[in-house]
């Protein structure tokens, strides 16, 4: 059976038994638009506080900063800049001089080192160790030839006695002289060998080359402070500031400039020590900029406490509290605009488990995804 529910109503609203009513017109949509905004009013508050409550569970957020570990050239002693070669902002090679330094003290120095060589003799004492060898050897040569008219003649005197015409007293005497010029040529090579090792002795050690060798090695010394002077870039980078100009007196260790290194860049994170077991080596994170654009990364090293925020991240009321400094390897090229030496970023780190607390099984598998 089909039955049909067709009031009069439903055909003429206006009309009651007949009669026509004249309802009010219809309400605007005020109250509607009123309701909708107390609902918001409830539901943004639950919202946003069920986020801030599980977003350390679902996304894991840190503060970093884009570095390429710049180097701070400093000044190795008190010293005037006579010139900087180079501007900030340019592209450095490898040997290029950075800043030329000048210390009058160390000029004058190797002045006075250089006058004094060239005072000392050139040969010192071996002019009269070559004279003592030479009479020493002409002493030998004299007992040589004694020795030799002896033994000529202590031979005729031997002849001379066995035919009985020499007495044995003449023969003694003879013999006794032949002796006697043997131990005069003994006694002159053993002089000879004497005047030798000092000639020897003098040219290795004598008080002139002692000098020589003392002043040479000041000289060697002062040569390469001064060369220290010459400040040279150490590797291909970046001069990205200078702090001297030419004629300015600078102080030992005052900084002069900050070299950025042609590497890659390295993004440094820093996480709360509670997150220690979750920054894992390999793991996959997402580096994002300010103005929103993002690169992926990996870390690439174990975490370090430290408790020294960089002063690009540090507030007006954070003091020295710990934390773990991460260093992640960006997967993919940044560009020039974003490449930035202290540049603040900020590192996400992703898991699909992570409302179970599991963040460090699944960063095989992202690895192989990423490759």
């Amino acid at each position: 059976m089909d039955i049909r529910f067709d009031p009069e109503k439903s055909r003429h609203p206006d009309q009651q038994n007949g009669l026509k009513v004249p309802y009010a017109k219809a309400h605007r949509g005020g109250g509607r638009w009123r309701w909708c905004g107390l609902m918001a009013l409830i539901l943004v508050p639950v919202i946003a506080f069920g986020w801030y409550a599980l977003r350390d569970r679902v996304l894991l957020v840190a503060p970093a900063v884009l570095t390429h570990s710049p180097l701070v050239i400093t000044s190795p002693r008190d010293a005037r800049v006579v010139s900087v070669p180079q501007r900030a902002g340019e592209r450095i090679a490898a040997g290029k001089p950075l800043f030329l330094l000048e210390d009058s003290a160390l000029i004058a120095d190797r002045k006075a080192l250089k006058d004094i060589l060239a005072t000392l003799p050139a040969k010192g004492a071996q002019e009269q160790s070559e004279s003592l060898i030479d009479t020493a050897q002409r002493r030998v040569a004299n007992a040589q030839s004694s020795l030799t008219f002896q033994t000529g003649l202590a031979n005729k005197f031997d002849a001379f006695r066995r035919q009985g015409e020499v007495p044995l007293t003449d023969l003694a005497s003879i013999h006794v002289s032949q002796a006697s010029a043997r131990d005069q040529l003994s006694q002159s090579q053993e002089n000879l060998l004497i005047q030798q090792r000092e000639k020897l002795r003098a040219e290795l050690a004598g008080p002139v080359v002692q000098r020589r060798q003392n002043l040479t090695r000041q000289l060697a010394q002062l040569e390469a402070t001064i060369a220290e002077l010459n400040i040279q870039a150490p590797q291909p980078g970046l001069l990205a500031k200078t702090y001297v100009q030419g004629g300015q007196r600078v102080s030992a260790g005052e900084s002069l400039g900050v070299l950025v290194p042609a590497n890659a860049p390295e993004l440094h994170a820093y996480f709360s020590p509670k997150y220690v077991g979750k920054v894992a080596v390999g793991r996959i994170a997402e580096a994002h900029f300010s103005d929103g654009r993002s690169v992926l990364a990996r870390i690439v090293a174990p975490p370090e406490l430290t408790q020294k925020l960089p002063s690009q991240l540090a507030g007006p009321f954070d003091g020295n509290q710990a934390m773990l400094e991460v260093r992640l390897k960006p997967l993919e090229e940044i560009d020039l605009q974003h490449d930035v030496e202290g540049l603040p970023l900020e590192i996400r780190l992703r898991s699909p488990s992570a409302l179970w607390g599991s963040w460090g099984d699944d960063a095989a598998e992202e690895t192989s995804a990423q490759r």
